[in-house]
């Protein structure tokens, strides 16, 4: 004989009002989502790094080709990218108005000096 006296309901019985779920339903893994209110993402169907060169011991004591590793890298793309054609007139641009030359102590200064 048992001295439990819930009588077999658990909280997961219990419910809430007619339109709320059950705390086992309101948990559905489903319908759970992160904090910042994103939907949970399922993991990939593969697992690519067990692809890579170096996994098994022979590869390992072979060792990877530089043209293996040059193959494997990604080039930086930026959006800053040079133009080569705006090279020539980088010259053209040194003699700008808003060029700053000169010595700082040549002009008066932006703040007052307290001396």
């Amino acid at each position: 004989m048992s001295t439990d006296d819930t009588g077999g309901t658990t909280a997961n019985d219990l419910g809430g009002a007619e339109d709320m779920l059950s705390p086992m339903e309101a948990t559905d893994s489903d319908e759970v989502r992160n904090a910042d209110g994103d939907e949970v993402v399922d993991p990939p169907e593969d697992w690519a790094a067990a692809d890579k060169f170096g996994m098994s011991s022979e590869e390992e004591r072979q060792g990877e080709t530089l043209d293996q590793r040059l193959a494997e890298e990604v080039p930086d793309v930026t959006s800053a990218d040079v133009d080569p054609r705006d090279a020539d007139t980088t010259a053209a641009r040194a003699d700008d108005p808003g060029q700053i030359d000169g010595t700082p102590e040549d002009g008066d200064p932006l703040f007052p000096v307290v001396e």
